[in-house]
C-alpha cells in the first residue's frame, strides 16, 4: 500500500533526533490537495481521481491525531483488507531512536526492515536542491554547501552508518535487507526482493518515475565539493559489508 507520510516521526512518542514533531509539511500537503479541487467542492461520485485525492486528504488529517502505537495500528487497520503484506516508506525512518525500531519490530512476528541507500553525494545534492526550492530560496547553492558539516541535517541524513549500526545493535540485521538504490532497478533485483519478502514475483515497472527531483542542479564542481564534505561517511562505509556492492558510488 502507499504511505501518505512518515507516521512514527509525527508520533510524539518517538521523535527522531534530527526530526522534531511538526505540522508544516503535512499541512502543506493538505493545502495542495484542497486547492487542486479548484472552486468546485469534491463530489465522491465524480471520478476515481477525486475519490483518491479525498482519501489522501483524510489520511493526512488522521496523521495529525496519531499519538500512540494503537493509533498508528488503527490507521492501517482501516486500509488493509486481506493483504498478506503491507508497509510504508519514509526517509525520516532512517534516523529514529533505537527504541522506535524495537517497537516496530514488536508490532508483529514478521516485521521486516528495508533500508535503501543512494550514493551519499547524490542524496545530499537532492536534499540541497529541495531546501533551496522550498526553504532557502534566496540563498545560493554555494552558500548552502558551505553549511554542510557533520552537524548539519544534510550530512546526518546522508550518513547511513547510524541506521546500519542501530539495526545491528538491536539484533535486527537478519530481519533487514540493505539495498543499493543504483542497483535496484532490474527484474533480478525485484525478484530477489519478492523472494525475501515471501511474495509472488511481479513484473518490475522500470519506466515509471515517482517524485523526481526538481530545482537547480548542482554542477560537477559543487558535487565534488559536497563529496569532500561527506568524506567521513565514505571512509567508514567503504569497509561496511552492506555497501560493498555499491560500485557506482563516488568512492
Amino acid at each position: 500500500m502507499n504511505a501518505f507520510a512518515a507516521l512514527f516521526p509525527e508520533n510524539s512518542c518517538y521523535p527522531g533526533y534530527i526530526y522534531k514533531p511538526g505540522e508544516a509539511y503535512r499541512l502543506w500537503r493538505m493545502e495542495r490537495i484542497v486547492l487542486s479541487f479548484g472552486q468546485q467542492p469534491p463530489r465522491l461520485d465524480r471520478s476515481d481521481a477525486e475519490i483518491e485525492r479525498f482519501d489522501r486528504l483524510r489520511a493526512l488529517a488522521q496523521l495529525g491525531r496519531i499519538a500512540s502505537t494503537d493509533d498508528y495500528l488503527q490507521f492501517f487497520h482501516e486500509r488493509i483488507g486481506d493483504q498478506k503484506h503491507f508497509g510504508e516508506i519514509s526517509p525520516s525512518y532512517a534516523h529514529l531512536p533505537a527504541e522506535a525500531y524495537a517497537c516496530m519490530a514488536a508490532l508483529s512476528s514478521d516485521v521486516r526492515f528495508l533500508f535503501l541507500m543512494r550514493d551519499p553525494t547524490d542524496r545530499a545534492a537532492s536534499h540541497l536542491r529541495h531546501a533551496r526550492r522550498r526553504v532557502e530560496k534566496d540563498i545560493e547553492l554555494d552558500q548552502l554547501l558551505e553549511r554542510v558539516d557533520e552537524t548539519s541535517a544534510v550530512f546526518i541524513r546522508s550518513d547511513y552508518r547510524y541506521t546500519l549500526n542501530t539495526l545491528r545493535a538491536l539484533g535486527l540485521e537478519e530481519r533487514s535487507r540493505f539495498l543499493i538504490y543504483e542497483d535496484l532497478f532490474s527484474q533480478a533485483s525485484v525478484d530477489s526482493l519478492c523472494d525475501w519478502l515471501g511474495m509472488d514475483r511481479h513484473e518490475a515497472v522500470l519506466d515509471k518515475r515517482l517524485n523526481p527531483g526538481v530545482g537547480e542542479s548542482l554542477s560537477e564542481r559543487q558535487l565534488s565539493c559536497l563529496r569532500q564534505r561527506l568524506a567521513p561517511i565514505y571512509n567508514d562505509l567503504r569497509h561496511d559489508p552492506a555497501t560493498q556492492g555499491a560500485s557506482s558510488w563516488r568512492w
